[in-house]
């Protein structure tokens, strides 16, 4: 009797050491989530799937990996590698009651680390993968030479194609330190997409959802296309 209760003794006393084991993530997920991104910073993220307004569904799950290292407040940074999360809200069909096809999607949350934190993101530039892989490409130097000499031609860097609807949300208030990737700083809009346009950065009204249109039968943005997004202070509706 008395060797079973020395037993179950030790086995209380151990017992809340396995709970801070098991919980430890969760507690530092709380605590990384009450520090948020700050309002302002630019992502620039890489997609992980497709994104169709005639195949994708709403509340299907959507990612993005975080393509370069990203400078934050107080000299932290956020690693290249982590990964945006978000889901599609809706799509419309081109002719069945519009004159146009849809699709929105949001991003509400970020992965790095193990730890989670939500966030609202807007979004500033989108590119097809053939643009992000022709941004990729020297277009003086190459073979043979140190890439400290290569020459690439960014995202945007010489041509805009902004949407009225949204030109004037693309100027940053964040003036700090941002990463932009294979994008030029002026980069703003949709590039490589056809006629695909940003109906909706997700800015203003409906804040996070972001909405591309096109005239065209179908919104495709295809996996490896890249995009800037901008994390927004305010919450989404």
């Amino acid at each position: 009797m008395k060797n079973n209760l020395t037993m179950l003794s030790l086995a209380l006393c151990t017992l809340p050491m396995y709970l801070h084991a098991g919980t430890g993530e969760d507690l530092k997920q709380t605590h990384h989530a009450a520090k948020p991104i700050p309002s302002g910073t630019i992502l620039p993220v890489l997609l992980n799937s497709s994104l169709r307004s005639d195949k994708s569904q709403g509340g299907a799950a959507i990612t993005a990996t975080v393509m370069q290292d990203v400078p934050l407040d107080a000299g932290n940074t956020l690693r290249r590698g982590a990964k945006v999360m978000g889901h599609v809200v809706e799509t419309a069909a081109f002719g069945k009651g519009s004159d146009e096809s849809k699709l929105s999607f949001q991003f509400d949350g970020l992965r790095f680390e193990n730890h989670t934190v939500p966030i609202t993101a807007n979004l500033r530039a989108v590119a097809s993968f053939m643009e992000v892989n022709a941004a990729q490409v020297p277009t003086t130097g190459g073979d043979g030479d140190s890439e400290a000499v290569w020459s690439l031609a960014k995202i945007g860097g010489d041509q805009m194609h902004i949407n009225p609807d949204v030109g004037a949300e693309c100027g940053d208030a964040n003036k700090t330190e941002q990463a932009f990737w294979l994008f030029s700083p002026d980069a703003c809009g949709a590039y490589g997409l056809g006629d695909v346009q940003i109906r909706r950065s997700g800015l203003t009204a409906a804040v996070g959802e972001i909405t591309l249109t096109s005239k065209d039968k179908v919104v495709k943005v295809g996996r490896g296309s890249a995009m800037l997004l901008r994390v927004d202070s305010k919450q989404m509706h």
